[in-house]
């Protein structure tokens, strides 16, 4: 069976590499964890894994992959099976490539809806000592979001063919779905938009406080915040605000969780302000406008 530890990693393209450095250290509280032989600057972003985000210069901001990690070996090979059954296109990258990628078994494929990059791995390594917060005190990369003009197909590709499973909606909207059987309410969220793009990634803080701190160091680095409220669907708090990019990002602590085996129902909340935000806070019109998809390169 297809079944997933959780969100592993997300890999970022930024046009300037070195001014993205200096700002998710200094300013957003992530913190270095080398630099690979493909570019790629390593991030490490709350725990003991050795990177959650991936940084890579580019001409265009977006996302450039997705990393899920698989709950054991058995979890891997039924997905290869899955995508067989399926005639979708993958490969496994050998055993120099993932040392390089810090994890083992490593499957990448196209996936066919948005055209997104997606990475599948057993196991990452990890640092000898916990994350050690800074200016925040990240605990983990939560989520991460597309958005798609072809939404239901998108939501049937994820849940029929890579077992995410819906949490709630927002009606035609947004889909808040969870890699399963990770409890988070949602490792993933696929909105309905214009245009294949990245929509926003969120990492999850340690309580209020963190956000408090971040709002006052946002307006003195000059950060635009573009949304602070409380997602009702979750439950979780969150901050929205944009890197040097106008990339989204979101800071959020509390989320709903879910047990593996008799789980609620998915529900479809109207699509109106109130199901995205309770506390009725204004959202910024740059809020996940900038991002765009790296084309596949299997």
């Amino acid at each position: 069976m297809i079944r997933y530890q959780g969100l592993g990693y997300i890999a970022l393209n930024v046009t300037d590499l070195e001014r993205a450095h200096d700002w998710y250290v200094r300013v957003m509280g992530a913190q270095c964890a080398g630099t690979g032989a493909d570019g790629g600057l390593y991030l490490r972003t709350g725990g003991r894994a050795h990177h959650g985000l991936v940084l890579y210069p580019a001409a265009r901001p977006g996302l450039k992959r997705i990393g899920w990690q698989m709950e054991s070996d058995d979890a891997f090979d039924a997905l290869r099976a899955q995508l067989e059954r399926h005639s979708i296109a993958w490969r496994q990258l050998d055993a120099g490539a993932c040392a390089e990628a810090h994890v083992d078994r490593l499957l990448r494929m196209t996936e066919p809806v948005t055209g997104a990059t997606l990475d599948f791995y057993v196991r990452m390594d990890e640092h000898a000592r916990d994350f050690e917060p800074t200016v925040a005190r990240l605990r983990y990369l939560c989520h991460v979001g597309i958005a798609t003009p072809r939404y239901r197909e998108a939501i049937r590709f994820y849940e029929q063919v890579l077992n995410f499973r819906t949490s709630d909606e927002i009606e035609g909207r947004i889909n808040l779905m969870r890699c399963f059987p990770n409890p988070l309410h949602h490792s993933f969220a696929l909105a309905s938009g214009t245009r294949n793009m990245l929509h926003h990634l969120n990492i999850m803080v340690e309580g209020e406080a963190d956000m408090a701190a971040a709002r006052t160091r946002f307006r003195a680095e000059g950060v635009p915040i573009v949304w602070d409220g409380n997602h009702p669907p979750s439950g979780n708090t969150f901050l929205f605000f944009l890197d040097p990019d106008g990339l989204s990002l979101e800071y959020g602590h509390g989320m709903e969780l879910f047990p593996e085996s008799g789980a609620r129902a998915a529900r479809v909340f109207p699509a109106r302000p109130e199901s995205f935000d309770s506390t009725g806070a204004h959202r910024d019109e740059r809020t996940a406008t900038v991002g765009e998809i790296e084309p596949a390169a299997l």
